[in-house]
């Protein structure tokens, strides 16, 4: 059963989904692929290659049900933007580029009462524009919950400032892979199985993205990683342009 089946959304989701979405249609051209495979119910966790300031609001945009993101806390006290955060009380502050294993229980309450978790496993926005080395915390909070897993990989959004300055919109590509579970979860996985359980979960994004993207996990990984993602790519349905949703055409509600 996917996100469509999910019952009605409280208002504050549901303002923020749609403040989202018309956010993105008035600044981007974004089109989704597989926005189908996030589950509409269970322990979910969703995790996301991290270009751009605009990435948690593409994650709004897509998820049709509660979700709580990891957000820096640089963002808590900005001007608005910081308000309107703290006042959707759908967000987890965490020290930018730093472990905060203060953040981590939250997380799990959020997981085990049935909300979405969105984090970007690298835990800060990429400099270079591909993937950079991620953390261990997403291995960690899935591993301890069994959670389902929902890779997202979203590109041209860093293209955003120098379009917008020939006063157009970049094009921003999306794609929801088919949702997986880490072999053996839950489980207390601690060293080297939390760092294979963070490889798996970072090779199935790099391989849903274009080679330019895949920065630090393009040159590596067996045959087996490359087969998950290509059957990641697959379950997403991407190929298929029928299947394929706009914001601009309003595909995606």
């Amino acid at each position: 059963m996917n996100q469509n089946d999910s019952p009605k959304l409280p208002w504050r989701v549901r303002f923020l989904h749609n403040l989202a979405k018309f956010s993105l249609r008035l600044l981007t051209r974004m089109e989704v692929h597989g926005a189908e495979n996030i589950p509409s119910s269970g322990v979910t966790m969703m995790i996301m290659n991290h270009l751009h300031w605009l990435d948690p609001v593409i994650g709004v945009a897509i998820v049709k049900r509660p979700a709580v993101m990891f957000t820096a806390d640089k963002w808590e006290h900005r001007p608005v933007i910081g308000d309107v955060i703290r006042w959707s009380q759908r967000a987890i502050f965490v020290a930018r580029g730093e472990p905060d294993r203060q953040a981590l229980a939250p997380a799990i309450e959020v997981l085990n009462r049935g909300d979405i978790l969105a984090l970007a496993p690298e835990g800060t926005r990429s400099k270079t524009g591909a993937m950079q080395e991620a953390r261990d915390g997403a291995a960690y909070l899935a591993s301890r919950t069994g959670a389902t897993i929902v890779p997202v990989t979203a590109y041209g959004q860093e293209l955003a400032e120098r379009r917008w300055k020939r006063l157009r919109r970049p094009h921003v590509v999306v794609t929801v892979g088919e949702p997986f579970h880490l072999n053996g979860t839950p489980n207390k996985a601690r060293g080297q199985q939390r760092a294979l359980y963070t490889e798996e979960m970072m090779l199935r994004l790099a391989h849903m993205l274009p080679p330019q993207y895949r920065g630090v996990y393009g040159g590596y990984g067996t045959e087996d990683h490359h087969r998950s993602g290509i059957e990641a790519l697959a379950g997403c349905g991407a190929s298929n342009p029928a299947e394929v949703s706009t914001f601009d055409n309003d595909k995606v509600t």
